[in-house]
């Protein structure tokens, strides 16, 4: 071969940076390279592929064998491998135990114990028909239906349901960010979860009274924190940039940042740390305003528990889809955890983790360039690649043929979704589930074309610099794109 020609060669081969398209549709390969130029994505890591989720033929891929942090399109693979492993109509039941003897005149001489079971809907407050009002009320029914109006004794809480062998049990992740587990969405999992295991603080500053912080639901003044406010006042034209920082089993919070002195309220979501302790309290409170009586004496023990009734919550089917529509962590671990503890008894992250790449693996996927972490996609230690992605998405579509109803399509109400491709109109045919955090934008799920067919696609971008919305729109036009092939 002349050697003009072998140079002409390699820069043709070279100038499309070794994209592998099948499609040879050119406006999308023209905004591929365009987008891998692009001073936003420039430098940091891009990993793209499209399959045919019937034949599994790739119709485009761009190094899609690259391990990159997933953030929350994690979830995809704990829902679906929740929804396949323990069924749709699968439920987590929290038990009522007493031990003592129930007299005729309808005392308890003994105890009441609630005993979780991962649950992470007991109580939510934005979860259907699952809010405090709802469990405690179902709980009163069921202790009234056996026959019991007062209580001699105390009432427990049990949440130890996955502890393993840790004996204050572990509720986070030991990879998670320290701004992370102070926040709403790092919560952590427990073994009897309660509002979402989440309270917010109110914060207000004036130029006239200064700062004024109160603790909201379900904290009271009777089960109050102790916290450490270190929070600047900046000028009232400026914008509030607040955290909360806490730690597990612990009762303490530092709340942190700036805030204007500008009189508006702001409302700052934080981590519950000891759930269980708001739960026995404010079920306490409840079953006393209907009617049952807490006397709280000691030493009123029996040596035998009695079941007294099961506190149902609604299907996987409702959870999966929840955790994936709102992007809600706690669902997630719930899942991720519990898959373990029903399969293999334990439930501690890293057993969580083993069990659910065993789970891969028997459904023949190559787990060699993956790391689970956690169920949720909030570790930065977790890796996936697209090709995985997108192996996995074809393969739970198989299993579970509806499964892309458990994703939400852009612009959907009440989801990561809401403001994603408002102004596309191939939007109905799309469902995603996206993941973020600084430096991270990922989406991944099933595009319907205009053929009709249904693609699996995974869209990664790691360690980017600018902010994400900024990069939002690049990845919302490449999507639609696809749609078009």
């Amino acid at each position: 071969m002349p050697f003009k020609v072998l140079v002409l060669l390699i820069y043709f081969i070279t100038s499309f940076d070794v994209i592998a398209q099948v499609s040879g549709d050119n406006k999308f390969h023209d905004y591929v390279n365009s987008l891998k130029r692009d001073k936003k994505i420039k430098g940091s890591l891009l990993s793209i592929k499209l399959v045919n989720c019937a034949t599994g033929a790739s119709i485009f891929e761009y190094q899609p064998d690259l391990r990159m942090i997933p953030a929350s399109i994690q979830k995809v693979v704990t829902t679906g491998m929740g929804l396949v492993s323990l069924g749709r109509d699968y439920t987590f039941k929290t038990l009522l135990y007493y031990d003592g003897e129930i007299s005729a005149d309808s005392v308890l001489n003994g105890n009441l114990y609630v005993v979780g079971g991962g649950d992470p809907s007991l109580g939510a407050k934005d979860f259907l028909e699952s809010g405090t009002d709802a469990v405690f009320s179902q709980i009163t029914e069921k202790l009234k239906n056996a026959g019991l109006t007062v209580i001699k004794g105390k009432i427990f809480v049990d949440d130890s349901y996955f502890n393993g062998e840790y004996r204050t049990g572990e509720s986070v992740n030991a990879s998670w960010e320290w701004e992370d587990i102070g926040s709403y969405y790092g919560s952590g999992v427990h073994g009897l979860n309660f509002f979402e295991n989440t309270f917010t603080a109110k914060i207000v500053c004036t130029e006239a009274s200064g700062i004024n912080l109160r603790m909201e639901y379900p904290y009271t003044e009777v089960i109050m924190p102790e916290v450490v406010s270190d929070i600047v006042v900046i000028h009232k034209d400026s914008l509030p940039e607040i955290f909360s920082f806490s730690s597990p089993a612990s009762d303490s919070y530092l709340i942190r940042g700036k805030i204007p002195a500008s009189g508006k309220e702001i409302s700052l979501n934080c981590a519950l740390q000891n759930p269980a302790v708001a739960f026995e309290f404010w079920l306490r409170n409840y079953l006393i305003s209907n009617n049952i009586s807490v006397y709280d004496t000691d030493s009123l023990s029996g040596v035998e528990r009695h079941l007294i009734a099961e506190i149902e919550s609604p299907p996987l089917s409702k959870i999966a889809e929840y955790a994936n529509y709102v992007s809600n962590n706690l669902f997630a671990d719930a899942v991720f955890k519990n898959i373990s503890k029903t399969i293999n008894g334990t439930a501690t992250f890293s057993a969580s983790a083993e069990t659910m790449i065993e789970l891969l693996k028997n459904q023949k996927l190559n787990t060699q360039n993956i790391r689970i972490i956690d169920g949720s996609g909030l570790s930065r230690h977790n890796y996936v690649t697209a090709n995985f992605m997108c192996d996995y998405l074809k393969m739970i579509k198989q299993q579970i043929p509806d499964f892309h109803n458990f994703l939400p399509s852009p612009g959907t109400n009440k989801s990561t979704l809401r403001n994603f491709m408002t102004n596309y109109s191939d939007k109905n045919r799309i469902f995603l589930k996206s993941g973020s955090m600084t430096g991270v934008l990922n989406y991944a799920g099933y595009i319907v074309n205009k053929k009709g067919e249904t693609l699996c696609v995974t869209v990664m971008v790691n360690n980017f610099l600018c902010k994400t919305k900024d990069l939002r729109p690049q990845l919302e036009r490449l999507i639609h794109l696809m749609s078009k092939l």
